[in-house]
């Protein structure tokens, strides 16, 4: 018996090394969070599950050039950070954080840039707040146009945007204190959302996010304003102390950047939780972003938490049982995370290779 173990194992463990250069591997998602530390001139990462700090991924000591850092999105490969205090767009190496290039720089008109998105048409828009413009560029970072002309529907100072669940862009604006509406496609003005009679004030209209319930979020007169777009009302106001920059959360919910740290709103209910992070020196956190970036996990490792033990377990032998006909019809995600013979099903000779990966006690 014992022979006869030691013989599937072995004969197992020829198997996947044989067929380790093509074994499918679970998709998980980045556990990233960036945070600028607008004053220390500075880029942190934190696990934006826990909020425990990371590292340093952009420092001052480095001398790359970046002065108050704005906005961040990061692409994959690579990390781009608006650079308030130069006017340049300045990308980084994911990974290792050093300076790429200058992605963008001024001679476009880019002036005070804050906020960084993709948007539907897979072009970067950057909004300019000296020039009160939002600007569009392609992937490689060449200038398209103005997309949102100098002062348009009344624009001074645009800071947080967002393309709606209803195609069009929303941007605020932080010193016409107003939430302005364009067209999603053109660009063109079509509408004054809310502005000082609805309470918004000159100077701290920053941030602007939809979230998870469609609802739109909007930072101003240190409060998050939600507003419903189908009955054009506020709905409520949550007060914060300086709240700046929004962003939904990977699980849902409103993050909120105030006093130097992040605050969950719960898009239910409107209850906040927090402090988030835990660790790191910011000198005023004004911006962050969530990385959506989706990364090749572990073979064997299904809830992507960097180990193959008994959580692993428990979906593979769900996997093993799963539908009794014949052929066997598998999911996608057993295929891909327990498939080790890449033979079209999940049966005894995957699970012997998954026991030769399992992370003992």
């Amino acid at each position: 018996m014992k022979i006869g173990v030691r013989s599937v194992r072995v004969g197992a463990a020829v198997l996947s090394a044989l067929c380790a250069e093509v074994l499918a591997a679970p998709q998980c998602p980045s556990n990233i969070l960036y945070v600028s530390s607008d004053f220390g001139h500075e880029v942190l990462r934190y696990d934006s599950t826990t909020g425990q700090y990371i590292d340093e991924f952009v420092s001052v000591a480095a001398a790359t050039g970046l002065v108050e850092p704005h906005g961040i999105l990061d692409r994959g490969t690579d990390v781009l950070v608006a650079s308030f205090g130069t006017d340049e767009i300045l990308r980084y190496d994911r990974d290792s954080g050093a300076l790429i290039d200058v992605f963008i720089d001024s001679a476009s008109g880019l002036n005070d840039p804050v906020y960084i998105l993709v948007g539907p048409d897979g072009n970067l828009y950057v909004s300019s707040q000296a020039s009160d413009e939002v600007l569009r560029y392609d992937q490689n970072g060449t200038f398209i146009d103005a997309f949102v002309s100098a002062g348009a529907g009344g624009m001074d100072g645009p800071s947080g945007m967002a393309f709606g669940p209803d195609g069009r862009f929303y941007v605020a604006g932080r010193y016409s204190a107003s939430i302005i509406v364009y067209n999603g496609t053109t660009g063109a003005f079509e509408e004054v959302l809310a502005d000082s009679g609805d309470g918004l004030t000159v100077g701290n209209t920053f941030g602007l996010q939809f979230g998870d319930n469609g609802d739109l979020y909007f930072v101003s007169s240190n409060s998050v304003y939600r507003y419903d777009l189908d009955t054009d009302t506020v709905l409520t106001t949550i007060n914060f102390g300086f709240p700046i920059g929004l962003e939904q959360g990977p699980d849902g919910g409103i993050f909120v950047a105030d006093a130097n740290n992040l605050s969950l709103i719960d898009t239910g209910d409107n209850s906040v939780s927090g402090p988030f992070l835990s660790g790191g020196s910011i000198n005023l956190l004004n911006f962050f972003h969530f990385s959506t970036v989706i990364e090749s996990g572990t073979t064997g490792d299904s809830d992507c938490d960097g180990d193959i033990d008994l959580a692993d377990y428990a979906l593979l032998h769900d996997c093993l049982a799963g539908p009794q006909v014949s052929p066997p019809v598998m999911s996608p995600d057993c295929l891909d995370v327990f498939d080790a013979d890449v033979d079209g099903d999940v049966d005894l000779e995957d699970a012997n290779a998954f026991w030769l990966s399992f992370d003992s006690p």
